[in-house]
């Protein structure tokens, strides 16, 4: 049998412990936290409120003792979109319902012997679900809509692009932050929407 010999560690002195602090009666002094362990738990607190109404909102609309059937990349999608509006990413949830709605979309498609349609992206999913009637028309303007604010986030769009968050702010005379959360909300009807209809 061969021995393996184990490296050893080179010699020298060992490795000194950090030095804890004691107060004036010989107990030790907790190390203080780091700066950004203190600023997270301050940020936290501040929107601790502000999260509290998102998620109240979102257990309204979309309700929690529904299931679905879902690969587990738009099971992920989907949550990570409802998660995404608590804590205020509403860009994030924007993309995210819309790429739930891509692959919910895509996968009926495909089940239904669609192939060719269901490869070419969303705006020609959304089109040919509206001329074939495979699914309600309400719910095929939520998911375009949402297309439409998805886009200038996804693909750059020129200044003046009618769908960037800055000309539909100015349009409705409102702060970009303020819009992105409405936006947001409509991101998730629209992904909820399309989560409870099944094609004709």
């Amino acid at each position: 049998m061969r021995n393996y010999n184990l490296r050893r560690m080179p010699k020298g002195k060992p490795i000194a412990k950090a030095p804890t602090q004691k107060n004036l009666f010989g107990e030790h002094v907790p190390k203080p936290r780091a700066q950004y362990e203190a600023a997270l738990e301050r940020a936290d607190k501040r929107q601790n409120a502000s999260r509290a109404a998102r998620a109240r909102w979102l257990k309204r609309t979309i309700p929690k003792n529904v299931s679905y059937v879902l690969p587990v990349e738009t099971a992920l999608v989907f949550e990570e979109a409802k998660s995404c509006f608590v804590y205020g990413h509403f860009v994030a949830a924007i993309i995210l319902a819309a790429s739930f709605i891509e692959h919910w979309m895509t996968s009926n498609l495909q089940q239904s012997g669609h192939h060719k349609e269901a490869s070419r992206g969303l705006a020609a999913a959304i089109r040919f679900a509206r001329r074939t009637h495979l699914l309600d028309p309400i719910v095929l303007d939520q998911a375009d809509r949402l297309r439409l604010i998805r886009n200038p986030f996804v693909h750059l769009k020129e200044f003046d692009h009618e769908h960037t968050i800055t000309q539909r702010a100015g349009r409705y005379r409102t702060d970009p932050w303020t819009l992105s959360e409405r936006d947001a909300q409509e991101a998730l009807i629209a992904m909820y929407a399309v989560a409870a209809y099944w094609f004709r």
